[in-house]
């Protein structure tokens, strides 16, 4: 236990420590009622991937001791390839966005795709650096740190992806289905017959079912039993218009 603990405050797992600890406080807070959850908005959920990216790459930056923007000099000290961590930083962020909606990471609250993201990240860092540390000890060091450091947020994305999709259908917005909404589906007569002033029909909703009130055009007719085509709506009226499902079923014969 110990030794997690040092691991866990060591770098590069310091940082997703740092960030399970915000998680935390954040859920603590959801469950005494002082926040919650909302539906969630790609926007928000695209803003903390940036920051944590961003956060990511100016650690590792100070951590090798530059204390400066500019990871280093890729062409030989001239300045002429210097990588800023702000671009790194954006770049990473348009990957990573394109990535999370290929893994359909968008599907739950984005805090709780974030709290996901960064529990898994710390296990595997804390996981990494212990295996590392007894396995091979003399690898340990910035560059070894930093690339585990990467490779533990890539590899939360897909552990997150399996760990998220169970709860889509917990968060999937539910809408009241609108009037119009039926049109086109099919409902029984329930009343003695349907006229152009008079009539009720049955429509199966999943549930204990819908009685609308139907009109027919004048002309046709329609009794007790017999199955219709909703085809219109009249919001003055609020009365849907039907079609007798015979009368469709022999204009294609």
């Amino acid at each position: 236990m110990a030794e997690v603990f040092v691991l866990a405050l060591s770098f590069p797992s310091v940082v997703f420590t740092v960030l399970l600890g915000v998680v935390l406080i954040y859920w603590t807070f959801v469950m005494v009622g002082v926040v919650h959850i909302g539906e969630g908005s790609e926007g928000a959920l695209d803003g903390h991937i940036d920051g944590a990216t961003k956060g990511m790459l100016e650690g590792a930056v100070d951590h090798m001791g530059g204390g400066h923007a500019d990871v280093g000099d890729v062409g030989g000290g001239d300045g002429d390839f210097d990588i800023d961590a702000d671009d790194a930083a954006e770049g990473s962020h348009g990957a990573l966005a394109a990535l999370m909606s290929a893994l359909h990471l968008r599907s739950v609250p984005a805090t709780v795709v974030f709290s996901l993201i960064i529990t898994f990240a710390w296990l595997v860092s804390v996981v990494s650096m212990q295996l590392i540390s007894r396995a091979a000890p003399a690898l340990l060091g910035v560059g070894t740190s930093f690339l585990v450091l990467l490779a533990a947020f890539v590899l939360a994305l897909p552990l997150t992806s399996i760990a998220a999709r169970p709860l889509a259908k917990v968060f999937a917005p539910k809408h009241a289905p609108v009037k119009s909404d039926f049109i086109g589906r099919t409902c029984v007569v329930r009343t003695g017959t349907v006229t152009s002033k008079f009539g009720e029909a049955t429509l199966n909703d999943g549930g204990a079912g819908l009685v609308l009130r139907v009109r027919i055009e004048d002309g046709k007719q329609l009794g007790r039993g017999e199955q219709a085509l909703i085809v219109d709506y009249d919001a003055e009226r609020e009365t849907y218009l039907v079609e007798p499902m015979r009368d469709l079923l022999e204009a294609k014969k």
